[in-house]
C-alpha cells in the first residue's frame, strides 16, 4: 500500500475464538457504500465516494471471518435515527448500525443503543474529547467514532496581500481590521459565514466562539441555556461585520444550500469564508490550492482558548434482547473493526478530507503522505476538536438558535429576546 507498511490490526478481542455464525445485519447510511463494496470482488476504481475506502477495510474483515455474510441495509443519512427507531418497533433490529454524533444522545437516552464499554474497543486511542463527549450517555459509550472533520477559515491570498496584510490574524478584533482593510483596498465583500436556514449555521458560525468563551448552550440538567451573555458576545461579533463594518452581506441569510455557500470562496466571491474541512477539495478540484489558504479560526482574545467544532458518524450497537453472547460479541467486532485504527488508515489512504478519530491512524504512515493542508486539519482537530452538544433533540436545538440569529441579524429583535424565545422554545418541548 502505499504510504507504506500497514498497520497492525489491535487484538480487539484477543485470542478468543468467536462462535459460528453465517450472517451479521448491517444498517448503515448510504454514503459510505456498504452494500456496494460488500459485492466486489476486486478493488473499484478510487473516485469521489467511499467505494474504494470501505472495499479495503470490508476486505481485510473477510481475511479474519471469511465464513461470515453481510446483510446489508442502507438508508439516507437524513434518516439515521428513523431507520434505528423504525427497526426497534418493528422488532428488525440490525447487529450494527451507523448513527451521526447528533443523534446519539437522542437514541441513548431512548434506550434504542447497547452501551459498548464491556467491549475491548481501545478506547484509549481516540481523542477523548470527542468518546466521552457526544458518543456518551451517561458516563457510558455508546459508539465507537469513525472519520472526523472540522471547521476552519480559507482565504484568497492575492486579496490579502493587495490590502497589504502578511497573514490572517488570530483574534477576532484584529480580523474585523483586516477585514475592513479588505474593504477599503476594493474588496466588496471581504468575508462570509454561515447565517442561512441550515444546520451549518449554529454548527460552523456559533458554537466554536461561544466555547473559546467558555459557555455552552446547555446546562447540567440538558436543558437549553442560550440567553448568556457568551452567545450573545458572538451574535454580537458577526453583528458587527454584517450590520456595523459591512464586511459580510445580509445576502448569506438568504442564501438557499451549503452548496452555493461554499461557492463563495472557491469562486472568489469573498476573500475569507470558515467552512467545513470537506470544502477544501472543493479548492483542489477547482485548481485554486496554491491560491488559497486557510488558518484557524480567530479567537475573541489571545488567551481564549482554541476550538472547532468536529463532527463524526460512529459505529453503534443496537439493543436487543434474546441475542445470544456469541452474536453480540461479532457484532462489536465487527463495529470496532469499521471504527479501528487501521480501518481508519486505510480510509486515509483512499479518500480525501477524512480525519482520524484515533491517533494511531494520525500517526500511520497513510497520514504521513497527507498533504499540508490536511495536516493542518488534523492538527486543529486533534489540538481543539470538540463534539456536537449532546441535546436530547439537536435538530431542534439548532432550529432555535438558527432563527435566534436570524432574528438578530436582521433587527427583529436584540440577541437577549431572541435567545430568551429560542431557549425557552426548546425547553418547552424537551423534557
Amino acid at each position: 500500500m502505499a504510504g507504506g507498511a500497514v498497520l497492525s490490526m489491535p487484538a480487539v478481542f484477543g485470542t478468543k475464538p468467536m462462535a459460528a455464525t453465517s450472517t451479521l445485519k448491517v444498517m448503515s447510511s448510504n454514503a459510505y457504500k456498504l452494500a456496494d463494496a460488500w459485492k466486489l470482488t476486486e478493488a473499484p476504481t478510487r473516485d469521489a465516494t467511499y467505494l474504494r475506502a470501505t472495499w479495503g477495510v470490508l476486505q481485510t474483515w473477510k481475511a479474519r471471518h471469511p465464513d461470515v455474510e453481510l446483510q446489508i441495509e442502507e438508508f439516507a443519512p437524513t434518516d439515521a435515527t428513523q431507520a434505528v427507531i423504525l427497526a426497534a418497533q418493528g422488532g428488525t433490529q440490525a447487529d450494527v448500525v451507523t448513527v451521526n454524533d447528533l443523534n446519539i444522545p437522542k437514541l441513548a437516552r431512548g434506550g434504542f443503543l447497547l452501551p459498548m464499554d464491556d467491549f475491548d474497543g481501545q478506547w484509549d486511542e481516540y481523542n477523548q474529547t470527542i468518546l466521552r463527549g457526544i458518543a456518551s450517555f451517561e458516563g457510558k459509550i455508546y459508539a465507537a467514532p469513525w472519520m472526523t472533520d472540522c471547521r476552519h477559515e480559507m482565504y484568497w491570498k492575492s486579496d490579502f496581500e493587495k490590502a497589504g496584510i502578511a497573514q490572517p490574524a488570530g483574534t477576532q478584533a484584529q480580523f474585523i481590521d483586516q477585514l475592513v482593510a479588505l474593504k477599503d483596498s476594493g474588496v466588496a465583500v471581504p468575508y462570509a459565514f454561515f447565517a442561512s436556514n441550515s444546520v451549518h449555521t449554529p454548527t460552523q458560525s456559533l458554537l466554536a466562539p461561544l466555547w473559546m468563551l467558555g459557555g455552552d448552550v446547555l446546562d447540567a440538567d440538558g436543558r437549553a441555556n442560550l440567553n448568556t451573555p457568551e452567545l450573545i458576545e458572538v451574535m454580537g461579533y458577526y453583528g458587527t461585520l454584517m450590520n456595523d463594518k459591512k464586511v459580510s452581506s445580509p445576502d448569506l441569510i438568504a442564501i438557499p444550500d451549503s452548496g452555493t455557500f461554499a461557492d463563495q470562496i472557491v469562486s472568489h466571491k469573498v476573500a475569507a469564508s470558515k467552512n467545513g474541512a470537506w470544502i477544501w477539495q472543493n479548492v483542489v478540484a477547482a485548481g485554486k490550492a496554491s491560491e488559497v489558504g486557510y488558518f484557524r479560526t480567530p479567537r475573541p482574545s489571545a488567551d481564549a482558548k482554541d476550538v472547532t467544532l468536529s463532527g463524526f458518524w460512529g459505529w453503534e450497537l443496537p439493543a436487543r434482547t434474546g441475542v445470544s453472547d456469541a452474536q453480540q460479541e461479532l457484532a462489536a467486532e465487527f463495529a470496532i473493526h469499521m471504527s479501528s485504527a487501521e480501518s481508519q488508515a486505510l480510509i486515509l489512504e483512499q479518500t480525501d478530507g477524512q480525519l482520524p478519530t484515533r491517533v494511531k491512524a494520525a500517526d500511520s504512515p497513510q497520514a504521513a503522505a497527507k498533504d499540508d493542508a490536511w495536516r493542518f486539519q488534523a492538527a486543529y482537530a486533534g489540538e481543539a476538536g470538540r463534539g456536537m452538544p449532546p441535546a436530547a433533540d439537536g435538530t431542534l436545538l439548532f432550529d432555535q438558535m438558527r432563527t435566534a440569529f436570524q432574528r438578530y441579524l436582521t433587527g427583529e429583535a436584540t440577541a437577549a429576546e431572541a435567545l430568551t424565545a429560542a431557549q425557552d422554545a426548546y425547553n418547552s418541548q424537551v423534557s
